[in-house]
Protein backbone atom coordinates (compact mmCIF):
# COMPACT_ATOMS: atom_id res chain seq x y z
CA UNK A 1 0.00 0.00 0.00
CA UNK A 2 3.25 2.13 0.69
CA UNK A 3 4.41 2.03 -2.61
CA UNK A 4 1.35 2.24 -4.39
CA UNK A 5 1.00 5.75 -2.30
CA UNK A 6 4.37 6.73 -3.43
CA UNK A 7 4.46 6.42 -6.87
CA UNK A 8 0.90 7.81 -7.25
CA UNK A 9 2.63 10.98 -5.22
CA UNK A 10 5.87 10.80 -7.67
CA UNK A 11 3.05 10.79 -11.16
CA UNK A 12 1.52 13.48 -9.24
CA UNK A 13 4.28 15.62 -8.55
CA UNK A 14 5.83 14.98 -12.12
CA UNK A 15 2.77 16.17 -14.01
CA UNK A 16 2.55 19.22 -11.35
CA UNK A 17 6.68 19.89 -12.79
CA UNK A 18 6.20 19.04 -16.43
CA UNK A 19 5.06 22.19 -17.62
CA UNK A 20 8.06 23.91 -16.38
CA UNK A 21 10.08 21.13 -18.75
CA UNK A 22 8.46 21.75 -22.32
CA UNK A 23 10.03 23.67 -25.06
CA UNK A 24 9.60 27.10 -25.05
CA UNK A 25 7.58 28.62 -28.05
CA UNK A 26 3.41 28.09 -27.80
CA UNK A 27 1.34 30.16 -25.60
CA UNK A 28 2.69 33.58 -26.84
CA UNK A 29 -0.54 34.49 -29.17
CA UNK A 30 -3.24 35.53 -27.43
CA UNK A 31 -6.51 35.26 -29.43
CA UNK A 32 -8.85 37.92 -27.53
CA UNK A 33 -12.71 36.90 -27.73
CA UNK A 34 -13.34 39.95 -30.10
CA UNK A 35 -10.78 37.93 -32.49
CA UNK A 36 -11.70 35.17 -32.02
CA UNK A 37 -15.35 36.14 -32.83
CA UNK A 38 -14.44 36.96 -36.37
CA UNK A 39 -11.54 33.93 -36.85
CA UNK A 40 -14.83 31.69 -36.01
CA UNK A 41 -17.30 33.29 -38.20
CA UNK A 42 -15.50 34.14 -41.20
CA UNK A 43 -12.42 31.64 -40.82
CA UNK A 44 -12.56 28.57 -38.67
CA UNK A 45 -14.55 26.80 -41.14
CA UNK A 46 -12.08 26.34 -43.56
CA UNK A 47 -9.32 26.59 -41.23
CA UNK A 48 -9.27 23.98 -39.01
CA UNK A 49 -7.99 20.44 -37.79
CA UNK A 50 -11.35 18.48 -38.87
CA UNK A 51 -11.92 20.63 -42.02
CA UNK A 52 -11.77 18.64 -44.96
CA UNK A 53 -9.83 20.67 -47.20
CA UNK A 54 -5.75 20.15 -47.04
CA UNK A 55 -5.32 23.17 -48.85
CA UNK A 56 -6.38 25.70 -46.52
CA UNK A 57 -5.60 23.73 -43.32
CA UNK A 58 -2.01 23.39 -44.19
CA UNK A 59 -1.96 27.73 -45.13
CA UNK A 60 -3.52 28.05 -41.68
CA UNK A 61 -4.62 25.75 -38.66
CA UNK A 62 -6.23 27.74 -36.09
CA UNK A 63 -6.20 24.98 -33.77
CA UNK A 64 -2.51 24.96 -33.70
CA UNK A 65 -1.46 28.33 -33.93
CA UNK A 66 -1.27 29.10 -30.15
CA UNK A 67 0.68 25.69 -29.55
CA UNK A 68 3.50 26.09 -32.04
CA UNK A 69 6.94 27.41 -31.47
CA UNK A 70 7.28 31.20 -31.37
CA UNK A 71 9.51 31.36 -34.77
CA UNK A 72 6.37 29.60 -36.33
CA UNK A 73 3.40 31.37 -34.88
CA UNK A 74 6.14 34.60 -35.77
CA UNK A 75 5.69 33.07 -39.32
CA UNK A 76 1.73 32.84 -39.46
CA UNK A 77 1.34 35.86 -38.50
CA UNK A 78 3.47 37.45 -40.95
CA UNK A 79 0.89 35.51 -43.25
CA UNK A 80 -1.97 36.72 -41.74
CA UNK A 81 -0.45 40.37 -42.11
CA UNK A 82 0.02 39.83 -45.97
CA UNK A 83 -3.42 38.27 -46.58
CA UNK A 84 -5.09 40.79 -44.58
CA UNK A 85 -3.42 43.64 -46.73
CA UNK A 86 -4.11 41.71 -50.34
CA UNK A 87 -8.10 40.95 -49.30
CA UNK A 88 -7.53 37.82 -50.75
CA UNK A 89 -8.99 35.79 -47.61
CA UNK A 90 -11.62 34.51 -48.21
CA UNK A 91 -11.03 33.73 -52.11
CA UNK A 92 -13.50 35.13 -54.39
CA UNK A 93 -14.77 32.39 -55.45
CA UNK A 94 -15.90 31.38 -52.40
CA UNK A 95 -17.68 34.35 -51.83
CA UNK A 96 -19.44 34.06 -54.86
CA UNK A 97 -21.04 31.60 -53.44
CA UNK A 98 -21.32 32.84 -49.44
CA UNK A 99 -21.20 36.93 -50.21
CA UNK A 100 -21.68 37.37 -46.20
CA UNK A 101 -18.57 35.91 -45.29
CA UNK A 102 -16.31 38.65 -46.96
CA UNK A 103 -14.13 40.40 -44.08
CA UNK A 104 -15.67 43.69 -43.14
CA UNK A 105 -13.45 47.20 -43.49
CA UNK A 106 -13.62 47.13 -39.35
CA UNK A 107 -12.90 43.26 -38.86
CA UNK A 108 -9.90 43.17 -41.44
CA UNK A 109 -8.64 46.84 -39.38
CA UNK A 110 -8.92 44.41 -35.95
CA UNK A 111 -7.17 41.62 -37.48
CA UNK A 112 -4.33 43.56 -38.88
CA UNK A 113 -3.72 45.53 -35.67
CA UNK A 114 -4.50 42.24 -33.80
CA UNK A 115 -1.78 40.39 -36.58
CA UNK A 116 0.65 43.21 -36.01
CA UNK A 117 0.36 43.33 -31.95
CA UNK A 118 0.86 39.55 -31.51
CA UNK A 119 3.74 39.59 -34.16
CA UNK A 120 5.54 41.77 -32.16
CA UNK A 121 5.03 39.75 -29.06
CA UNK A 122 5.71 36.86 -30.11
CA UNK A 123 9.07 38.09 -32.02
CA UNK A 124 10.64 39.50 -28.83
Amino acid sequence: MKKSMTYVLLLFGGLLLLPAFTAEGGGKVKIPKKINSIIQAKCYGCHNTESKNKRPKDKLNWDELTSMPADQQAEKLADIQKVLEKGSMPPDRFLEKQPDMKLTDKETANMKKWAAKMGKRVSK
